[in-house]
């Protein structure tokens, strides 16, 4: 019978490297600091206890519970995360990108050797290139991916608004630094572009808004029309602007869809915002994060 000879320098060397890249990729998705330190010694921990699978005699230290320990200890080692919640993050994105890598191995093998999908049967190191591009990749711009595209997707919803018998609907965006409150409820406020809702307001408030430019005179227009007791003015502060108020309107129902259900709450203000809220048009509202943490 043949026997395959085995180099265990080649494999502490494939495992370093491969090891160092993992951690270094899951750090950035996790937006942890690098400390390439830290994950050189994570790694070469990883390449050891990689490289330890040839001997038989320590096959109960491959078991699955002990190769989860040993996970997490290359993990803390790496990242040396300081709550608890970091470290399950980064422990995700370690598994995330190695499983990964695994993928894109087994898509090089099959592309360049033309072995059915799933199976394996001579190994070339040739093949590691596959992993080694993913995770170069998942490094570089996984992070910017994950911001500018995922993210903001999965904080979108579809939000609906009623006036009375009117409704208007559009896309709202999650953002979680909207504090914005009513100061007679203590309600969260949803801050809207007004060229989605005026579709709702009855012609002798649009006539008001469209012709006041400033926000005092808005105020004292709209006290003399039948929706004076919809208004609400809300105070906020941001950069360059300490002091300022938004005018609102309060709405007779909200209704957010969350996955396959709708939230539906009561009386909630909505802020007017004449300008563009996204400036590729992808939403139309801000939403308080307070309105779907259910």
């Amino acid at each position: 019978m043949e026997h395959t000879p085995v180099y265990i320098d080649i494999i502490l060397l494939v495992n370093l490297v491969m090891d160092f890249l993992i951690l270094w990729a899951a750090g950035k998705l996790a937006g942890i600091e690098i400390r390439y330190g830290r994950i050189l010694t994570a790694s070469i921990l990883g390449a050891i206890y990689s490289a330890g699978c040839i001997f038989s005699n320590l096959s109960l230290w491959y078991d699955f519970p002990v190769k989860i320990i040993i996970s997490a200890i290359i993990v803390i080692l790496a990242y040396w995360p300081d709550t608890g919640r970091l470290f399950l993050k980064a422990w995700a994105y370690f598994y995330g990108v190695s499983f990964a890598m695994a993928g894109a191995v087994l898509g090089f093998s099959y592309l360049f050797q033309g072995y059915p999908l799933g199976t394996v049967s001579d190994f070339s190191y040739l093949w590691l290139g596959g992993g080694i591009i993913c995770a170069v990749a998942l490094g570089a711009y996984g992070d910017r991916l994950m911001k500018e595209r995922v993210v903001p997707n999965l904080l979108k919803c579809t939000v609906g608004m009623r006036f009375g018998s009117a409704w208007c609907q559009g896309q709202g965006f999650i953002d979680t630094g909207n504090n914005l409150t009513d100061p007679l409820t203590n309600k969260p406020v949803v801050v809207a572009e007004y060229k989605l809702v005026s579709n709702c307001f009855p012609t002798e408030v649009r006539e008001v808004v469209d012709c006041c430019q400033q926000d005092d005179n808005l105020f004292e227009a709209l006290a003399q029309t039948s929706w004076a007791h919809r208004l609400r003015v809300i105070p906020f502060t941001s950069i360059g602007k300490k002091h300022g108020l938004l005018i609102g309107l309060r709405s007779d129902e909200l209704k957010i869809q969350a996955g396959n259900r709708w939230l539906t709450y009561p009386g909630v203000v909505i802020g007017l915002y004449h300008d563009s809220l996204s400036p590729e048009g992808s939403f139309q509202m801000l939403v308080p994060a307070a309105f779907v943490q259910q």
